[in-house]
C-alpha cells in the first residue's frame, strides 16, 4: 500500500516478523522512537503490537451440542392471549369445549 505522508510501501509483516521485533526491540535497551526509526517501523505500529503483547487475549468461546431429554408435553393445546390470559388443555379429547371456553373469554 502506499502511503502519501512518505511518498513509501506500507509493509504489511507476518506474525513471526513482528515477535521477532519484538524480541529484537525488547534486547535493545532502545527507545520506541528510535527503535521504530532504525527498523522502518512506524511509531504508532510498534505501540500497537507492545500494547496487544501485554493485554491478553480473551479466550475462545466453545460450543458443545447439548442433547435435551425428550420429555412429554404437559398440555395438548395452549392458547396465550394478548389480554393475559391462557387456556390449557390436559388432551386432545377437550379441544371439542375450546371454542365454548374461547367465546366465554373477554377479548
Amino acid at each position: 500500500m502506499y502511503s502519501s505522508k512518505s511518498g513509501s510501501v506500507r509493509r504489511r509483516r507476518t506474525p513471526e516478523q513482528r515477535q521477532r521485533l519484538l524480541a529484537r526491540f525488547h534486547e535493545s535497551q532502545m527507545t520506541q522512537r528510535d527503535f521504530a526509526v532504525h527498523h522502518g517501523i512506524g511509531m504508532s505500529t510498534l505501540s500497537k503490537w507492545l500494547r496487544a503483547e501485554v493485554k491478553p487475549k480473551p479466550p475462545r468461546v466453545k460450543f458443545q451440542e447439548v442433547v435435551l431429554p425428550n420429555t412429554p408435553l404437559r398440555y395438548a393445546v395452549e392458547v396465550v392471549s394478548p389480554h393475559g390470559w391462557t387456556v390449557r388443555l390436559q388432551s386432545s379429547s377437550e379441544v371439542q369445549t375450546l371454542s365454548q371456553v374461547l367465546q366465554a373469554l373477554p377479548c
